[in-house]
């Protein structure tokens, strides 16, 4: 795109000094009775002040799109901003100039203008007004199946759109991948806030003014889908500008419940782990000590035994002795008598 282009962003003269509302609407803004564009949205106003936009969206931007093009070498077209178109007349050749416009403040607002005029800049000017009454709410969120965080990167699930001849499908990808889409398309999303998605396109794409416009179709139809709250949950979808701020506060509050979280599942699992040892220990003490007693009874009962083994031995064998000697003796008293008698 052309550097002077892009330098009339930085060029905006102050709205809330020189404008001055003309419709209902533009009244309630600079009254301060409505302050954001979620609620213009909400309620269903039609905008038709291009600055009730920047007074409510200071930091909208636009891109101009390049629409037009020059035969250049070897029969490649060499893209310009702007689309010439003559038509012939009595009086000659009479000149149009188109220019296609895209607005947006990269956080979920967009709009597209297409004007036709008769000099550069009043074309370009009625472009951009053009794209500021358009500016619609674009839904983001984590719809692919690979990521799954939840934050508002991509968009939230398959879109599909048709312009002309030009058949557009963008689908939600993981974040880090980028924007894989043409040129415009990436001027288009980025101008909404999305910074991951998948496309494809079929038809006559060199026709970018058809191709831009199911471009901003697809993404028009993202808000035409009714949305479950489990989804809208699963997918972390939002609808229009973000305060940042609050969305970093929100994610720092959502980081530290699942730090805590975490922390409560390890000392939880600590604790099991050292009731399970604990267990270990006393029932590993317990079978040891009713080993040592089953030990210690085996020993005392096989020491019973054997004493009174051996009671039982010298009691035979002191039996043994006395009928012995008392046998002896009476042999011998025999023989005396024996002895006496003869």
């Amino acid at each position: 795109m052309n550097g002077n282009y892009r330098s009339r962003n930085s060029e905006k003269k102050d709205v809330k000094e020189t404008w001055v509302p003309k419709t209902e609407l533009g009244r309630k803004v600079m009254n301060g009775e409505i302050k954001t564009m979620d609620e213009i949205f909400d309620k269903g106003f039609v905008i038709r002040e291009p600055e009730i936009v920047d007074y409510l969206v200071p930091d909208i931007r636009d891109e101009v799109i390049q629409i037009g093009g020059n035969p250049g070498k070897g029969g490649s077209i060499r893209r310009t901003p702007i689309r010439f178109t003559n038509r012939m007349h009595k009086s000659g050749r009479r000149r149009s100039i188109h220019a296609l416009v895209a607005v947006g403040n990269g956080n979920g607002i967009l709009g597209i203008g297409y004007a036709t005029s008769k000099d550069v800049p009043s074309t370009i000017a009625n472009a951009v007004k053009k794209a500021k009454i358009n500016v619609i709410p674009i839904r983001r969120g984590c719809g692919s199946w690979e990521c799954q965080c939840m934050s508002h990167h991509s968009i939230p699930f398959k879109t599909e759109a048709k312009c002309g001849s030009v058949h557009v499908t963008l689908m939600p990808a993981p974040k880090g991948i980028g924007l894989c889409v043409a040129k415009e398309a990436k001027t288009i999303m980025s101008l909404a806030g999305i910074t991951d998605a998948w496309g494809k396109s079929r038809g006559q794409t060199k026709t970018r003014l058809n191709f831009v416009k199911a471009i901003y179709g697809a993404l028009k139809k993202l808000n035409m889908v009714r949305v479950s709250e489990d989804a809208k949950k699963s997918t972390g979808m939002i609808e229009g500008s973000v305060n940042v701020k609050a969305v970093d506060k929100v994610e720092a509050v959502e980081k530290v419940n699942v730090e805590d979280k975490v922390k409560t599942v390890d000392k939880a699992k600590a604790e099991e782990k050292a009731k399970t040892v604990d267990k270990a220990k006393a029932e590993e003490k317990v079978e040891t000590v009713d080993k040592a007693k089953t030990e210690e009874k085996v020993e005392t009962v096989d020491k019973a035994k054997t004493e009174e083994k051996v009671e039982t031995v010298d009691k035979a064998k002191t039996e043994e002795k006395v009928e012995t000697v008392d046998k002896a003796k009476a042999e011998e008293k025999a023989k005396a008598e024996d002895k006496v008698k003869s």
